[in-house]
């Protein structure tokens, strides 16, 4: 696997792995290295408690999701106006695999589409759970 250097200095390597993953590799001192590997977050903060497990339990797709929604023009570093909720929950609901868990961080086996059925009836439960921040 391919890897792109991100960062580095006396504690840490930071790498982006050709799978979209994020490795970092932490020394210190004499003890063998460590190594953690993530999905870095691409979602505003309002959508850290929807989608914050989604990326633990099934980064790959998360990152995929992440880039098909980046391809749409959204969630774009230093762009603001490609951050809001109007434009971005829909992208979300119409792009999410049917088959993403987006819950098992909580104990929720169940599939979007077993939760929803649809992605209107999930883009209907988006604007009413995140109502208060799409005015």
């Amino acid at each position: 696997m391919e890897k792109t250097l991100i960062y580095k200095d006396k504690n840490q390597t930071k790498f982006l792995l050709s799978n979209g993953l994020t490795q970092v590799i932490y020394q210190k001192g004499f003890t063998p290295p460590t190594s953690v590997t993530y999905a870095a977050f691409w979602h505003p903060w309002e959508l850290r408690h929807y989608l914050r497990g989604y990326a633990a339990f099934s980064p790959i797709s998360y990152i995929r999701l992440g880039n098909k929604i980046k391809s749409l023009g959204l969630c774009i570093e230093g762009n603001e106006n490609s951050w809001h909720l109007k434009k971005l929950l829909p992208a979300i609901a119409e792009n999410i695999p049917m088959n993403a868990k987006p819950f098992q961080d909580v104990g929720d086996k169940r599939t979007v589409k077993q939760i929803y059925q649809t992605r209107e009836n999930m883009l209907d439960s988006f604007k009413y759970s995140y109502r208060e921040y799409l005015n």
